[in-house]
């Protein structure tokens, strides 16, 4: 289990982190994550608890098939993660 910090939405974020997402109305979205080589990536897939474990693991995967989170410029980096400092609750998978 690999804890990663919150960051935010700017390029002097620590590598890997979270980054909380709020939409228009001020409302808590699934955060994104970005990933140890430094792209950040969405976790549709994954359920966050309420704790900031993320369940499956997170594998940013080399590979075109979109729809199931691989992308051309993927790192291959594959941990169980959990959000250190995670309060916004549970998000289960879309």
């Amino acid at each position: 289990m690999i804890e990663i910090p919150k960051g935010k939405m700017e390029s002097d974020d620590p590598t890997p982190c979270w980054i909380p997402v709020v939409n228009t109305e001020g409302k808590h979205l699934k955060p994104v994550i970005r990933c140890n080589c430094g792209a950040y990536c969405g976790i549709g897939l994954h359920h966050v608890h309420a704790d900031g474990t993320v369940t499956a693991s997170f594998y940013h995967k080399r590979g075109t098939d979109y729809s199931v989170g691989e992308s051309p410029d993927g790192c291959e980096w594959h941990v169980f993660l959990k959000l250190q400092d995670y309060d916004w609750g549970d998000f289960p998978p879309e």
